[in-house]
């Protein structure tokens, strides 16, 4: 049997010189000695090889979501445990947070799966506020809640520690967290904050090419779903904890992506948590402070995430202003869905540092003083 070597990671290494090209809010630069892992040879997802890299994988995870519940891998967007969330764990009744374009696509799953769903909606850019989720779980009606954390169409990141306190006065009522954008750039508790199931996509903040997600899901959660009989096949949380005890996941692994996600956690292992949630706030920090006082922020400032900055356009010609911009090699964001046009959204996640965005605002601010 081939051995598969253990990684080992110098605190002085884990970020290269590489100048990034991607200041969007995902999918995120992927560094090159990232890259690099995608193209070591392809094994066998069911043999002998795999669990070593799988068990690794799973025992990292926990460190990234902050957590001592099972965690898992799926081949799939994190769309896909938008469904996985509703079909698993909703007995009774779903309570939808929406607040962007994302939270409302967890409604729109769970209407799709027929699952019985009830919206919390707040304008575009505002935040949920815990004590209206409090007076709802008041009424008895649901067993579910979801919320995004960081909502990536706005810019807002939604109290979840805060919610969370709400949500532990209610027994029977699980608690689902979307963190697809802040899952290694903001701060995230799983356990502390009561979160049953947490799941994030690979291609934002973990800094990886798209197409896993990574989930945590706690023993309520897990207990949750035995109890319910038609909850799918592909995201059957049972079958992961099936195959995760034979080192495997389910279905055919994604094993380049795998190599990838198992390297990049060891980077950011070594870097620590509390560094990389600090490095994306100063990001944060350097880009308002050199544009807040020529645009409005969209998300409420003391609501928004560390992981990306999105301000109103005001007039800007901002599919110009990208197009000029990537003509000197980098790219923003213009606004989301109906906010096309209206708003432009800048990336600072991932491995980005703040060396990166200090050039990047330079190419910005050349750019938009030819377009005056």
């Amino acid at each position: 049997m081939r051995k598969i070597p253990h990684l080992i990671y110098s605190r002085e290494k884990v970020m290269t010189a590489h100048q990034p090209r991607l200041f969007i809010p995902g999918p995120t630069e992927v560094f090159p000695e990232v890259l690099a892992q995608y193209s070591r040879p392809v094994i066998s997802h069911r043999g002998p090889e795999i669990g070593e890299i799988t068990r690794d994988v799973f025992d990292k995870l926990r460190i990234l979501f902050r957590t001592e519940h099972e965690c898992y891998v799926a081949l799939s967007a994190a769309t896909g445990l938008m469904e996985g969330a509703v079909r698993n764990l909703v007995k009774k009744r779903l309570l939808s947070t929406v607040c962007g374009a994302f939270s409302a696509r967890q409604h729109t799953v769970a209407n799709k799966c027929g699952i019985p769903v009830d919206a919390l909606e707040v304008p575009f850019g505002k935040h949920i506020e815990p004590a209206e989720i409090d007076k709802a779980l008041s009424t008895g009606k649901y067993d579910v809640v979801t919320v995004v954390h960081s909502e990536t169409s706005t810019g807002t990141l939604n109290p979840i520690a805060e919610i969370g306190a709400v949500v532990k006065k209610y027994d029977d009522v699980l608690f689902v967290v979307d963190c697809v954008s802040s899952l290694g750039g903001a701060q995230l508790e799983v356990d502390a904050w009561g979160i049953d199931l947490a799941f994030a996509g690979t291609q934002k903040c973990i800094a990886l090419s798209p197409g896993l997600t990574v989930f945590a899901v706690s023993p309520r959660a897990m207990e949750r779903c035995a109890s319910i009989e038609n909850r799918g096949h592909y995201f059957d949380f049972l079958n992961y904890r099936k195959m995760a005890k034979r080192g495997q996941c389910p279905a055919t692994t994604g094993i380049s992506l795998l190599y990838g996600l198992q390297f990049q956690l060891g980077r950011i292992a070594t870097e620590t948590m509390e560094a990389r949630w600090q490095r994306h706030l100063d990001m944060a920090k350097l880009v308002r402070g050199h544009l807040n006082e020529r645009f409005r922020m969209f998300p409420e400032p003391e609501f928004a995430t560390p992981t990306e900055t999105v301000y109103y356009g005001d007039g800007l010609g901002i599919a110009a202003l990208i197009s000029a911009v990537q003509e000197r090699g980098m790219l923003f964001g213009n606004g989301y869905g109906p906010m096309k046009g209206e708003n432009f959204r800048i990336g600072h996640m991932g491995d980005l540092q703040v060396s990166h965005l200090e050039h990047f605002l330079a190419v910005f601010d050349e750019e938009l003083a030819k377009l005056k």
